[in-house]
């Protein structure tokens, strides 16, 4: 079994409150943990009310399985239309 992690860099379009932007983040995190069964939590990212940065961790048999579930989380929240994905690594 492996573990690996995932941290994703994001800008939130439309959040004018720190309220808004836990909510936005809330339904992200609740979604990706039931559709691909990942951990993910928010990480605190500097930059004011329109930047966060989430971290998914994935166990897999192998490294490979884990990596694929990873890399299919990060297409997922690039596809969100209120989200740009800055980086992830």
């Amino acid at each position: 079994m492996t573990v690996q992690t995932l941290r994703l860099d994001l800008r939130l379009a439309g959040c004018p409150s720190l309220r808004e932007k836990r909510k936005q983040l809330q339904a992200i995190v609740v979604r990706l943990h039931k559709h691909f069964n990942v951990s993910v939590a928010e990480a605190d990212a500097e930059g004011g009310a329109d930047r966060a940065m989430l971290v998914a961790a994935a166990v897999g048999r192998t490294r490979r399985e884990s990596r694929e579930t990873l890399e299919r989380v990060a297409d997922a929240v690039s596809a969100h239309p209120r989200i740009e994905l800055l980086g992830h690594a």
